[in-house]
């Protein structure tokens, strides 16, 4: 009887534990939970930027290519050297292309000997279809003659413009076999510093895209001028246009800040077309130039393709009324308009009034790293609900908190 007792006294403890560990795990728990706040509160001034990461350019520069394949017979140039407009930076062999001009120039020869004997037979038909034209007036050659000389006659007159036509496209075939043998002297279009040199002799030089191994033999520069080349997102490019200022940092040269302006946003994305069209395989990025100023003598230092960071100034506003951007959040809503198939989403936060979390849909303004400009929804002096995360993300309107001042230790001040 005794043991009996004991096992419903044990059964009795087990249903008890359990039913105060199902209440504590379905309980409410906001309230028991601290959450941080911060006031809505006026800023002197609140800054936008865009941040983009890419590297250093010369705002002037010239990719050499070649417009003929062949292989290098001698490069005449280094790396780093200054050239000017028109010396010779690579020789290509030519003895194809020697040979394309000879057999060209053999070709002309022969067409224009083909027209002088074309010309020739045609001047001597229709001296023949004259006179049997006078004749056949006064009767003195048949019909069927005149017909046979008039057919000769017409044959030569064909004859003599194909040899035209053969001459002109022999010609044709000379300019081009003579403008193929002068692309293999490779001169400099632009005057500037030699860098990124890869020709190499006895390598092949490839005409043809630039993207393809052995295209680009090497780059001209002018070093007078350089620029930063970043890749932005396509959330952000919208906000870029030439002439915004920006600061610019070179991994080179650590605790140095060099100004600059955007001088172009592209208006494409600079993802492969393939990649373009599957927006949900790669995200978009544009690329934004920014020119750098600043003394001479340090932006001598630069070299293209050193990594480089830019911050872009969108805009700037003073006086604004302004909320802890972690205070704001997005929830999905309806778009008005439309069919009303696709969602969008509001910003809010949680303003405390009377112990409880108030859910205030507002619209921000100028958003920077820390804070939000507000537009609508919030009054200077309220308090917003900022912390912990995980208490904001399960945060619903009308729950009651508890609360304390971010930094301050103890109740909300």
């Amino acid at each position: 009887m005794k043991q009996r007792n004991k096992l419903w006294l044990a059964c009795i403890g087990v249903i008890l534990l359990t039913g105060t560990g199902l209440w504590a795990m379905t309980r409410d728990r906001t309230a028991d939970e601290v959450c941080l706040v911060a006031r809505v509160t006026q800023k002197d001034v609140l800054r936008e930027k865009v941040t983009g990461t890419g590297e250093i350019q010369a705002l002037t520069k010239a990719n050499i290519g070649v417009q003929v394949t062949a292989s290098i017979k001698e490069v005449h140039v280094k790396d780093g050297q200054w050239v000017k407009v028109g010396d010779v930076l690579v020789t290509l062999d030519q003895e194809q292309y020697r040979q394309g001009l000879n057999q060209s120039t053999l070709g002309h020869g022969l067409a224009k000997k083909d027209l002088q004997n074309a010309e020739t037979t045609f001047k001597k038909q229709e001296q023949t279809y004259q006179r049997y034209e006078a004749l056949l007036k006064q009767g003195l050659v048949s019909a069927e003659d005149f017909q046979q000389t008039k057919l000769l006659r017409d044959t030569a007159s064909t004859t003599f413009e194909r040899a035209i036509v053969a001459v002109r496209q022999a010609e044709a075939q000379v300019a081009l076999s003579e403008d193929a043998l002068s692309k293999t002297v490779i001169k400099a279009p632009m005057s500037g510093q030699i860098t990124g040199l890869r020709a190499e002799k006895g390598e092949t030089a490839i005409a043809g895209q630039t993207n393809l191994t052995g295209a680009v033999l090497m780059v001209i520069s002018d070093m007078s001028e350089m620029l930063a080349e970043v890749k932005v997102g396509e959330l952000e490019i919208i906000k870029l246009k030439a002439g915004q200022s920006a600061e610019i940092t070179v991994d080179a040269l650590p605790g140095k800040v060099f100004p600059g302006t955007v001088v172009a946003v592209a208006k494409g994305s600079d993802a492969p077309l393939g990649q373009a069209l599957n927006v949900s395989a790669v995200a978009q990025n544009f690329r934004v130039r920014v020119q750098i100023k600043g003394d001479k003598a340090i932006l001598a230092t630069l070299c293209p393709g050193m990594s480089a960071r830019v911050a872009i100034l969108t805009e700037e506003r003073k006086d604004v009324l302004a909320v802890p951007l972690v205070a704001v959040q997005d929830k999905d809503m309806k778009i008005d308009g439309g069919l009303g198939l696709m969602q969008g989403t509001r910003s809010i936060a949680y303003v405390v009034k009377d112990g409880k979390a108030e859910a205030r849909p507002m619209r921000m303004g100028l958003v920077d790293r820390q804070h939000a400009q507000v537009l609508e929804g919030l009054v200077e002096g309220e308090w917003v609900i900022t912390g912990p995360p995980k208490a904001l993300t399960a945060m619903t309107d009308g729950k009651v908190v508890k609360t304390k001042a971010e930094g301050v230790d103890g109740k909300k001040k």
